[in-house]
């Protein structure tokens, strides 16, 4: 982004809007302007902000309501802003959202529609630039369940203990909220010369049912078996951010399985479907944990308070490992399969050991064997 551009958003208050302007405060030298609907009712306000900006990013509009007032609001708002630009001796870049709706007959696509025939005419006539955004579905954290987005209302529903019904099992384009914000910088880098379509591509397409599906298994589990769900896909990553979102901020407390001996404690904080498990332990002064070995497992210690030895021998070898660790200088020791392990609170206080295993575990398959070190 060159330094020193002044951009102008219509609709702050909006979904898209409200992540675009977080994300444009994030750039250095760059001034930011919003334009609300008051705005618009008044052409003098409206006229003003235009003629002092680089670039106008118009998102402000509506999509829901009757089918009339759907169309004329759109199509005012656009009208206002074109006719707002008539001082400008430089006319601002305008980039202007549009919709896949825009070949369908219904109010909000036609309304679209119009907008990018205005803007035409409006290049021509003035030399001007424009870039039009042809966008999908959009979901993300912060988008209203009930409104426009499938995907708010079946989060909204999972999370508040409703069950959602896929109505019309349809294909979906489903674009997150934030690759939609980089399209939107991207295209205010490049301003074409007169009018560029752009076909901004979703994040995913997934069939309504699918969705449901996926979302359903997020929920249980999120509040049923407290296990993180493997995120390596990008899609599954942004879905799983935005059922976060909609989750009640007294549901975000979990309270780790605790297991209790004379040697100390040992809590379970994070099962992950993707990579096994987190958990620390509290270890009483000179008591020795594990002698026993994987076949299979990987584990990775952290003492991060307390001092501690830990001791590794592969089996059937009679050569022992010492690695002597502390909380002052925390350090990650992995375990390997076929080596019997164990490690001993050589301190004066509780030690604090965190773990990492590549597997959750399951009583009926531990992959333990028990086995002196020394």
């Amino acid at each position: 982004m060159s330094n020193g551009k002044t951009i102008l958003v219509t609709g702050p208050r909006g979904f898209i809007a409200g992540h675009l302007v977080r994300r444009l405060s994030a750039e250095k030298d760059l001034r930011i302007l919003t334009c609300s609907r008051a705005d618009f009712h008044n052409p003098f306000a409206l006229a003003s902000l235009a003629l002092d900006c680089d670039t106008i990013i118009h998102l402000a509009g509506v999509n829901r309501g009757d089918e009339r007032e759907i169309y004329e609001t759109n199509t005012t708002l656009v009208d206002r802003l074109i006719e707002s630009l008539t001082k400008c001796d430089k006319p601002p870049h305008i980039v202007f959202a549009s919709s896949t709706q825009r070949e369908r007959s219904n109010s909000y696509g036609r309304s679209k529609k119009y907008g990018e025939e205005q803007l035409r005419k409006w290049t021509a006539r003035t030399g001007g630039r424009a870039t039009i955004l042809v966008i999908p579905n959009v979901y993300g954290a912060g988008c209203r369940p009930y409104h426009n987005s499938v995907v708010a209302t079946f989060c909204h529903q999972l999370t508040h203990n409703q069950q959602p019904i896929v109505i019309d099992d349809q294909p979906l384009e489903l674009l997150w909220v934030n690759d939609l914000v980089e399209a939107i910088l991207e295209a205010v880098r490049r301003p074409p010369a007169g009018v560029e379509v752009a076909r901004i591509a979703g994040s995913a397409r997934i069939i309504a049912s699918q969705l449901l599906s996926k979302l359903q298994a997020f929920r249980q589990s999120y509040f049923d078996d407290q296990i993180v769900p493997s995120l390596t896909e990008p899609f599954d990553a942004s879905l799983y951010t935005t059922f976060l979102s909609h989750v009640e901020l007294k549901d975000h407390c979990h309270r780790p399985r605790l297991h209790s001996d004379a040697n100390g404690q040992l809590f379970e904080i994070l099962r992950l479907a993707g990579g096994g498990q987190i958990f620390f332990s509290t270890t009483k002064p000179g008591v020795i944990r594990g002698n026993h070995f994987h076949s299979r497992k990987i584990e990775w210690f952290c003492v991060v308070r307390g001092e501690a030895v830990i001791r590794l021998r592969r089996v059937g070898d009679g050569s022992v490992r010492e690695f002597r660790v502390s909380g002052d200088s925390p350090q990650f020791i992995s375990i390997p399969p076929l080596y019997t392990h164990q490690i001993e609170n050589v301190g004066g206080e509780d030690l604090l050991t965190m773990f990492w295993c590549n597997e959750i575990f399951q009583a009926s398959d531990p992959d333990t064997y028990f086995e002196q070190v020394a």
